[in-house]
């Protein structure tokens, strides 16, 4: 005959297995795992029985070395003989590491039965949830054209690198470039704009290229992008990069089969010797850049106050 305690091991089992979310179940305070549920096999691919304990778990399938130090410590505090009652886990995100060697972002939960001596744990997928983040974040942040940053990201840039001037002595230089193509409206007349875009798309990787790493390459709009150049140790760094965006536009581009050569000329503005906040930066390079397009196109500049100053009214009040 069955006995009642284990009539009602087995009815829980039978509950918990048919949840729709994934739980494993241990027993305290030894920390060996005696239950995973069939969600818990659909999310991981790991079966029942495949983890011992509760350290194999961790040790195993937590990829990032912060997180599983994070967990062992929360483990290692309920697992305490101590407790009494009902202690609830806290929520906390953490990758996991599927068998397939995929990795699944979890929000874990769960709670811990002292008098029972057994811990729930629940994991619940945040796959879905990520990607629609990661989604969210391209259409705010990225050009969906060349995939690189746009105006918002140049902006929330360069209010990270003002707040940091003051704390700064002697306050780094930085640069801000303003690129625009050369000669190519006739690609998108005679080829049409499937061959434009794509040259669009090859001139961020020239671009993204010629830069440092942590430089911010922006896509303006149409064939015009601007570079935010940061912790310049002086103004030859930032020199060699206009220099190396010059040169990568020597070779021609290839397109549908096609040889098609479209140049890029640049203007540049320095801070904060030109100018102390993004707007008349942006401005400065723009002066400097449609100076070049007049009279030496495919080639790079900076702002020359004595040549464009007294021209505009606005870069007049602004370095007064």
């Amino acid at each position: 005959m069955v006995s009642g305690t284990h009539r009602l091991d087995d009815e829980l089992l039978m509950i918990l297995d048919a949840l729709p979310i994934p739980l494993s179940w241990a027993s305290l305070p030894d920390g060996d795992i005696r239950f995973v549920n069939r969600a818990f096999t659909r999310t991981f691919g790991y079966q029942n029985g495949r983890f011992a304990t509760v350290d194999d778990w961790i040790d195993e399938t937590y990829i990032d070395e912060a997180e599983r130090k994070q967990a062992r410590q929360r483990w290692e505090q309920l697992r305490s003989p101590e407790g009494s009652g009902i202690t609830e886990i806290e929520p906390f995100e953490i990758k996991v590491r599927h068998d397939d060697g995929e990795t699944v972002p979890v929000l874990h939960r769960g709670i811990v039965l002292h008098d029972f001596q057994l811990c729930i744990a629940t994991f619940e997928n945040l796959s879905s949830q990520k990607l629609a983040e990661n989604a969210l974040r391209c259409i705010a942040y990225e050009d969906p054209l060349t995939g690189l940053a746009n105006r918002r990201v140049l902006q929330e840039k360069w209010d990270a690198e003002v707040a940091k001037k003051d704390t700064r002595r002697p306050p780094v230089m930085a640069a801000l470039l303003m690129i625009d193509l050369d000669n190519f409206k006739p690609v998108n007349d005679y080829f049409g704009h499937a061959a434009g875009d794509e040259i669009l798309k090859k001139v961020a990787t020239r671009l993204r290229q010629s830069v440092r790493y942590d430089d911010t390459v922006v896509r303006m709009g149409g064939d015009e992008f601007a570079i935010l150049l940061t912790d310049l140790e002086d103004q030859t760094a930032a020199e060699k990069i206009c220099q190396r965006i010059s040169d990568a536009f020597t070779a021609p581009f290839m397109v549908h089969g096609q040889t098609i050569k479209v140049g890029a000329t640049v203007g540049a503005s320095l801070y904060p010797h030109h100018a102390e906040d993004l707007e008349m930066l942006l401005h400065a390079a723009d002066q400097a850049l449609y100076r070049m397009k007049r009279n030496d196109k495919d080639n790079w500049a900076w702002f020359d106050r004595s040549l464009e100053v007294a021209n505009d009214p606005q870069l007049v009040s602004s370095v007064m």
